[in-house]
């Protein structure tokens, strides 16, 4: 009952309900007054001559022209515009409608009742029952309407019938006195299940609206770096080739810009302030470059620049330079503040096809040029660099050829105890005669290798020689082999390397593997324990071009590395650069305390040699004492040296 008499109540607290009660009973309502008219004046033309012209006629067509009139509002005007506030109102006034038309016809028809003989009565009980009944139907999404109409038009019914001495009808009066209450609970279920519709509804409306903005916010992550809230690496490609498709002719100028010195910044002060550091350089990049540009994160600390497309190539150089300027401003930190700089490689293309990976691509291998040569600048993609570009792509092709492998070769640059001036090993050096593009540098192809996914297959094909070479060689000589950053972050390059020791029946004591700092930045981890199976086995690890590197020291703390080689451009410059000759005795004094041995690289003249021999380096090698030689030249070489030691230690 509690329910029933709730939904008697109009829901003034909920408008989106009241809405959806609208539109619903907007649309029975026209039906409801063409029932009326329609019965209304089948009984008038049945009555005409049996009653008063002004009961039989004049009433009936009155509350029919009402009835038309409202009709044609509801149609014209009546779903217009439906707010909560119109709704509720409306529905007032059809409760206040619906109660005088109900009365109206119910009291017509009472009224003629008494005319007639006694089909004609059947048809005024025909009318009350089935008109109103239709009524009641029609005026379901209105609960307390259709219970009006209802109970006005059953009473009606009871009243004329129970007293018409037609024993009939008065039993049909008895049973209508026993239909008001099954017709008001089934008002009661339909309104009841209106509701719960119109619930499940807006549940769904609710659900499809959290999908569509999590689809959207989905849409918006997947094209949107989350630190920054700059586009992100998929999203720079897509308005790469969006500006490709729709002006082919004229490509876009883009430029790669990388923060040198951010890692230091991350491993020192934590990602907190990296985070830092990456979200400020967004907002500097993005207030030089302008709304007519695009500011990408592409991963890391790498950022990609699409600049407005009517810039000059002078004019991108100056912004390129600003970019790399604002980056060196301080950075503000919780714990103070500090500095980086920035590498810029941009690419202006000339006029023809482009993909965005080609763009991307020659970008990216400008700022590879800049960052060899010095840090903090920007270069331009130029013809040379489409050379290059040209040549590692042959050289790429080249290392899938089938004769590839037996092209490679090894030479051995001898390392000379400085304090003896013997022979106590070899650095094995990579060689490659192409039959097609003559001799190629290891610069050139060893990279090429990396990318190409073939340096494993290299490594093995080297070292197997190097081991071969260790069989013929004196045996108090050892080797020192490089390894590239694939090589020591991959634990089957390992195992394979261990594998073939162990076939070769060469001592691994023999055996000197050299890493560099770059290739323990790529997987730390991964890099530590492979290190540590190599020295299990009893193979001596080498940290080549040591103070090159930004973290060499947290490098030589971590790892327990048999042997230090100080990159040739601090030897080269010694005698000419007291700073270079300062990090030498620097390097040789740290050796000296940890107990391993130093070795200097490039050395070309006997006053640097005998220098360096007098800050304790232990180790060097250079073409002041050889060349890479091949296998049987080095061999000849180690038998040379030795007799000329020996004379003059016996002179």
């Amino acid at each position: 009952m509690k329910n029933f008499l709730a939904s008697l109540r109009l829901q003034k607290d909920n408008p989106k309900f009241l809405v959806a009660q609208f539109k619903a009973l907007s649309s029975q309502i026209p039906i409801l007054y063409v029932l009326l008219v329609i019965n209304a004046l089948a009984v008038a033309i049945t009555h005409i001559k049996s009653a008063p012209l002004w009961l039989s006629l004049y009433i009936p067509v009155g509350l029919s022209i009402v009835c038309v009139f409202r009709l044609c509002w509801w149609e014209i005007s009546g779903k217009e515009n439906v707010t909560p506030e119109r709704a509720l109102r409306l529905m007032k006034v059809t409760l206040v409608g619906a109660a005088l038309l109900t009365v109206g016809f119910g009291g017509w028809a009472i009224a003629l009742y008494q005319y007639g003989d006694a089909s004609q009565q059947g048809q005024i009980a025909y009318f009350l029952v089935v008109t109103g009944i239709s009524c009641v139907f029609c005026l379901m999404h209105l609960p307390l309407a259709a219970a009006i109409t209802t109970v006005i038009t059953f009473t009606a019914m009871v009243v004329t019938f129970l007293f018409s001495g037609n024993p009939v009808f008065v039993a049909t009066a008895v049973s209508g006195l026993f239909l008001v209450l099954p017709f008001l609970r089934v008002i009661n279920s339909y309104f009841q299940n209106f509701a719960h519709l119109v619930r499940l509804a807006e549940e769904l409306k609710q659900k499809q609206a959290e999908a569509e903005e999590l689809n959207l916010v989905n849409s918006r992550n997947a094209l949107q770096d989350q630190l920054t809230g700059l586009a992100n690496r998929r999203s720079f490609f897509l308005s790469l080739e969006r500006m490709l498709q729709a002006d082919p002719a004229s490509p876009p100028v883009i430029g790669i810009i990388d923060l040198d010195g951010f890692k230091p910044v991350n491993d020192v002060f934590g990602h907190a302030a990296g985070d830092i550091v990456l979200k400020e350089t967004a907002r500097r990049f993005v207030s030089l470059v302008g709304d007519q540009g695009v500011v990408s994160r592409l991963g890391g600390d790498e950022f990609g620049i699409i600049f407005p497309r009517d810039m000059t190539l002078r004019a991108v150089s100056d912004l390129g330079i600003g970019l790399c300027a604002a980056v060196r401003e301080p950075y503000e930190i919780p714990d103070g503040s500090v500095r980086v700089s920035g590498s810029c490689g941009i690419v202006y293309p000339d006029a023809g096809e482009y993909s965005a990976e080609d763009l991307y691509e020659k970008a990216d291998f400008a700022l590879y040029q800049m960052k060899s040569k010095r840090t903090g600048g920007v270069e331009l993609f130029s013809p040379e660099h489409e050379k290059i570009l040209t040549q590692r792509y042959l050289i790429e092709l080249e290392l899938q050829a089938e004769n590839f492998a037996r092209e490679l070769k090894l030479e051995y640059q001898p390392i000379v105890e400085l304090r003896s001036g013997r022979v106590v090993g070899f650095e094995a050096l990579a060689r490659w005669d192409s039959a097609r593009f003559g001799r190629i540098s290891p610069d050139a192809f060893i990279p090429a290798a990396e990318r190409t996914a073939v340096i494993g297959r290299v490594t093995r094909i080297l070292f197997g020689q190097a081991l071969d070479a260790l069989k013929i060689m004196p045996p108090h000589l050892r080797v020192s082999f490089n390894l590239s950053a694939r090589d020591i972050c991959d634990h089957e390059t390992s195992m394979a390397l261990l594998a073939m020791i162990t076939r070769s029946g060469v001592d691994p004591g023999r055996i000197e593997f050299e890493i560099t700092e770059t290739a323990l930045l790529s997987d730390f981890d991964t890099a530590d324990q492979v290190i540590g199976v190599l020295r299990a086995a009893g193979i001596s690890i080498a940290l080549d071009d040591f103070g090159t590197g930004y973290s060499s020291l947290s490098h030589i703390h971590r790892l327990a590395f048999d042997k230090l080689k100080i990159d040739k451009a601090f030897v080269m410059n010694f005698d000419r650069d007291a700073r270079c000759m300062n990090i030498t005795r620097s390097v040789a004094s740290l050796c000296q305390n940890l107990g391993i041995a130093s070795v200097a690289e490039g050395v070309e003249s006997e006053d640097v040699a005998e220098s360096l021999k007098a800050l304790g380096v232990r180790l060097a090698q250079g073409y002041y004492f050889s060349r890479p030689l091949p296998l049987e030249l080095a061999i000849d070489y180690v038998s040379r040296r030795d007799v000329a030691v020996s004379r003059s230690i016996s002179a």
